[in-house]
């Protein structure tokens, strides 16, 4: 694989098993165990290269830097047995001009994850090249100095690589890059958080740092080599903790990519997650306003007014190794509540639509949350247009509370308790990335942006005609309806059926916050929403 398929920005994600170079029929993995490439002996290797690395604030300018690469390695293996590298450091020096670069954004610590695409041939004619991605190593947070060099220094598990025929394994040195979470002097994080840091071989650099002798295998453990004007099957690659894959006809390896939550749970990403590091939250006030389907009655409720938002900013983060890289490499979490005068609310919306597709009636709908509402935020690696992607999830109860209700423009008493039976779960998801420059675009916290979640609204209790009901009184347009309701009589069955039930999605807007050393205190922006 040439430099120039990685590029200046290379930082084409390898994704970890599934998207490694494998073909249809590879042999399945034989396990990863302690010392398992060590046939006879292992060698230590300990090489440093020379890098070229762009970093954010950089000016799009490249900055020198020295890779080392140290592991043990057995010096000969059999075919058909993995070749595990073990004790792996993976060290990026940083030159001084990168490190003015790094002291430019505030970063005074920094921590997070180095990935190594480590390159794999087997020696014979047209033998095809596997990356066996280097990507859980995880490097512990470092002072960064005021000047001088900068070493970041990563340790952590590898895949390991099995050859199917006889004849010398070459490891070679591909694209590295750097996904760091920064803190400044104070201890928190930096504007934005993450640094990603994209580097390459220098031109014309040997990358080569390791060679493992493979001989013939003793019993026939695997398919034999090829025959004459076969091509050579490529090594497999196999991820640390598990066995290699083999995709089959027209399938995604590893069932597809995930789609970028966090949780690490039944999406086929395993995250190690640090310890929270707990911070002294920024305090921070804005407001948001948007809409809300009811997908029965075909219609939404427009939250005109914008509500209120008092906002608990960075109140811990925390690091996380995922597996497939593509995951996130950190989570910083804050709280929001709604403030409408005093009360964790926002302003009451009203909304008319058709009931039952032919009678106009019109609510005053409340919404109330339970508690603060809980924000973590995850940023991404790097991606090939050079952005920095983030992914903040709000999550919260919300109660709904009707009044005010009019049937065909006739008042219908539903009394002071007809809300929903439970609080609604409120999932918001906000996407967004900083570009090369730093400048947010999409969601993030302090700078606003659209918001969205599909709800299910929970059947209603407590909706029961008031006194005033089924009085005949008011003859004329809508009599009927109010002499169709008793009084007393219990509603909770026909607000269920009129609103309840899922897939009704929302759009809120939230404008930019007001916090320290913003611009927009005291008073932020009110946003307009999104339809």
């Amino acid at each position: 694989m040439s430099e120039a398929a990685h590029g200046r920005r290379g930082l084409r994600r390898t994704v970890a098993m599934g998207a490694v170079v494998l073909v249809a029929g590879l042999v399945p993995g034989t396990g990863v165990g302690t010392g398992a490439a060590a046939d006879e002996g292992g060698q230590t290797v300990d090489r440093a290269l020379a890098y070229r690395c762009v970093l954010p604030g950089g000016g799009g300018g490249e900055r020198a830097a020295t890779v080392r690469i140290s592991a043990v390695l057995p010096r000969q293996v059999r075919a058909g047995r993995p070749v595990h590298p073990e004790s792996v450091i993976v060290g990026v020096q940083l030159s001084p001009e990168a490190v003015a670069d790094l002291v430019a954004v505030g970063a005074a610590k920094t921590g997070g994850i180095v990935r190594l695409t480590t390159l794999v041939t087997q020696d014979a004619p047209d033998a095809e090249t596997v990356e066996a991605p280097w990507a859980q190593l995880s490097a512990p947070e470092t002072a960064v100095p005021a000047q001088g060099a900068y070493t970041i220094e990563a340790r952590g598990a590898v895949p390991t690589v099995t050859a199917r025929s006889e004849g010398e394994l070459a490891f070679s040195a591909g694209a590295v890059s750097l996904d760091l979470l920064a803190r400044g002097a104070d201890d928190r994080p930096t504007t934005p958080p993450n640094l990603s840091l994209a580097c390459t071989p220098e031109p014309g650099e040997k990358t080569e740092f390791a060679r493992v002798a493979v001989t013939a295998a003793t019993a026939p453990a695997t398919p034999p080599g090829p025959g004459p004007g076969e091509r050579p099957r490529p090594p497999v690659v196999e991820e640390p903790g598990g066995p290699a894959q083999q995709p089959g006809r027209g399938e995604e390896p590893g069932g597809g990519k995930a789609d970028g939550e966090a949780s690490g749970k039944g999406d086929g990403r395993e995250c190690v997650e640090e310890p929270p590091f707990p911070l002294e939250p920024t305090p921070a006030h804005g407001y948001i306003a948007g809409y809300s389907n009811v997908r029965k009655l075909g219609g939404a409720i427009f939250l005109k007014e914008p509500g209120m938002l008092r906002v608990n900013m960075l109140k811990a983060y925390q690091l996380l190794i995922c597996n497939p890289p593509e995951g996130p490499y950190f989570a910083i979490y804050s709280d929001v509540r709604f403030d409408h005068r005093g009360k964790p609310q926002l302003p009451p919306a009203t909304s008319t639509f058709l009931t039952f597709g032919f009678m106009p009636t019109t609510a005053t709908v409340e919404l109330t949350a339970v508690g603060p509402m809980e924000i973590v935020t995850h940023g991404y690696p790097l991606d090939e247009q050079g952005r920095q992607p983030e992914v903040s999830t709000v999550t919260g109860k919300v109660w709904i509370r009707l009044y005010d209700v009019k049937v065909n423009g006739t008042p219908l008493d539903v009394g002071p308790r007809c809300r929903s039976a439970r609080p609604m779960d409120l999932v918001l998801t906000g996407r967004g990335y900083n570009d090369v420059d730093g400048r947010p675009h999409g969601y993030t916290v302090a700078g606003g942006g659209p918001l969205t979640a599909t709800a299910t609204l929970p059947d209603f209790r407590g909706c029961r005609a008031g006194a005033g009901a089924g009085t005949g009184a008011g003859a004329g347009e809508g009599s009927g309806v109010r002499a169709a309701v008793r009084a007393g009589e219990d509603l909770d069955r026909l607000f269920t059926a009129s609103l309840s039930g899922t897939g009704n999605y929302m759009k809120m807007t939230q404008g930019p916050l007001c916090a320290p050393g913003s611009p927009h205190c005291p008073d932020p922006p009110r946003p307009r929403p999104e339809r």
